[in-house]
């Protein structure tokens, strides 16, 4: 058994494979505190007395005393707050139901598993419940405002391709704010302003340079001219702006450009009966509303059962998920055959490999966005790129 130093998370993993534990704790020694067992009763024990200290328990589906499933349910009554991970070469679908059920599972991880991917779940885990930590200095409302007023931000262009045939079917427009991205995140920014009136402007500000744009990207992308635009639960609540987002779709069309709305999973409450009257309305009117980031939260059945969006997009942490986390891959596939079912579109970001595209092909997912595919431009770019290609 290990010495445990408690300045890093500790983490307790059960498996008869001597030489995997051995190259865990070789190889992930500077980041973790791994106590290894290779009998599952010995490391029960040994977690009834210091549970307060771990972080994690990982133990492997087949063990010679005490299957991993049985395991994991008594880990789950002696140290409840643990998260709790499986390892598994083949797992049945009752046996994977149990796991999550019974042994609230957190995370399934395929064997044969390597060491990086071990690890980068246990880092998923762990700050997911790790505590937020308060920044010593944070973006404001006010800061976004300031940028605004001195018009430094632009627009990019992320292409959007058909899971049938990978072939365009339309941009994500997103913002850019490069002086305030020099300090923080493109996801901090606006999670700062979200619920702020300066939301409104903000996208307010981005839809009239669309609407002078939307020549060109009627030009640029012809008959796959279909714009996706993220709001906020905040500007869907304001009947001003409700309004506003409807103007704005209807010149678009004018000018021979669909627009998409997109709102993400984290701003959405499944009783929120303001902010479904204000989707139903945009739906009445032939307005899609996705629901970005599905799979995030919580929330996301329920949302679904008020049939007033149009569709979802998977979070791109689940998406990555899909290749080596069983439960993460059976989600996947499992709402493509609900989605489809209620005739509702999919759409997956954050593709980063081939094997990935192939797997969401065979799922039935009907849209792909990621960097494998195509990364975020300006359209000045997208268009002198477009010009070499066709001069050629």
């Amino acid at each position: 058994m290990d010495v445990v130093n408690t300045k890093r998370p500790v983490i307790l993993m059960v498996d008869d494979d001597e030489k995997l534990l051995a190259a865990v704790r070789r190889t992930l020694a500077t980041s973790f505190e791994f106590v290894t067992f290779s009998d599952g009763q010995m490391a029960l024990d040994w977690l009834s007395h210091n549970r307060e200290r771990t972080d994690l328990v990982i133990a492997d589906l087949i063990m010679p005393t005490l299957d991993g499933i049985s395991f994991l349910k008594q880990a789950a009554r002696i140290a409840p707050m643990v998260s709790r991970m499986m390892l598994s070469g083949n797992i049945s679908t009752i046996s994977l139901r149990e796991a999550i059920s019974q042994a609230m599972v957190t995370r399934v991880l395929a064997k044969p598993v390597s060491v990086s991917v071990l690890k980068d779940a246990i880092d998923r885990v762990i700050q997911t419940n790790k505590p937020a930590e308060k920044p010593t200095s944070r973006v404001t409302p006010m800061m976004v405002n300031s940028t605004i007023d001195q018009a430094k931000f632009s627009t990019v262009l992320q292409p959007r391709f058909a899971a049938s045939d990978l072939g365009l079917c339309g941009v994500e427009v997103l913002c850019r704010m490069p002086s305030l991205e020099k300090d923080f995140g493109v996801d901090e920014i606006f999670e700062a302003c979200r619920d702020h009136p300066v939301i409104n402007r903000l996208t307010s500000q981005l839809m009239a340079v669309m609407i002078d744009q939307a020549p060109r990207y009627r030009a640029l992308l012809g008959d796959s001219s279909n714009l996706a635009v993220n709001i906020s639960a905040y500007s869907l609540k304001t009947p001003e702006f409700l309004d506003l987002l409807i103007r704005f779709y209807e010149k678009m069309r004018m000018r021979g450009v669909v627009v998409t709305y997109e709102i993400p999973e984290r701003q959405l409450v499944p009783d929120d009966q303001e902010l479904l009257g204000s989707v139903s309305r945009l739906r009445e009117r032939g307005i899609a509303v996705l629901i970005d980031d599905f799979g995030s939260g919580n929330n996301s059945l329920e949302l679904l059962r008020h049939e007033v969006f149009a569709g979802i997009k998977l979070d791109r942490e689940l998406v990555r998920g899909i290749m080596t986390d069983f439960l993460d891959d059976a989600f996947v596939e499992w709402i493509a055959q609900v989605c489809w079912k209620m005739g509702l579109s999919i759409s997956a970001k954050g593709i980063e490999s081939s094997a990935v595209v192939e797997k969401l092909q065979v799922y039935g997912i009907t849209e792909l966005q990621g960097f494998y595919l195509g990364s975020p431009e300006p359209l000045d770019v997208w268009e002198e790129k477009t010009a070499t290609a066709m001069s050629a």
